[in-house]
């Protein structure tokens, strides 16, 4: 399964977020499909992405995998903002809005909201 996004960094150039075949998540420029910062690991599959803004207005990626994870990166640079969630099913879709984050995984359709006022370390 691979996964698409669409969204924008902080200067508003469009760009792509995909999953691809090497358990990774990539960001692509949409006007010439120019890869955008390193590639970002962390998944035994990739099975959704999103794209949204926190409540500040920071662009994130939000990518959940077939183990069960759910992780926040900030979209500049790939910057982990929380510890992944883990979750106990397979998460098969994801959207955020703000500090909430949808996960479909399993059954369950689940709210989180993670603390997101600084990023990880």
């Amino acid at each position: 399964m691979f996964a698409v996004a669409v969204g924008a960094l902080p200067d508003g150039t469009p760009v792509i977020v995909s999953s691809g075949g090497d358990k990774t998540v990539r960001v692509w420029r949409l006007a010439d499909g120019t890869p955008v910062g390193k590639r970002l690991p962390g998944h035994a599959w990739v099975n959704a992405v999103a794209v949204g803004r926190l409540p500040d207005g920071t662009p994130v990626i939000i990518s959940s995998g077939e183990d069960g994870t759910v992780r926040v990166w900030r979209l500049a640079d790939g910057t982990p903002l929380v510890p992944p969630l883990d979750l106990p099913a397979s998460v098969r879709a994801v959207v955020v809005h703000g500090h909430v984050i949808v996960t479909a995984a399993g059954a369950d359709i689940v709210v989180h909201q993670p603390g997101l006022s600084r990023p990880m370390r």
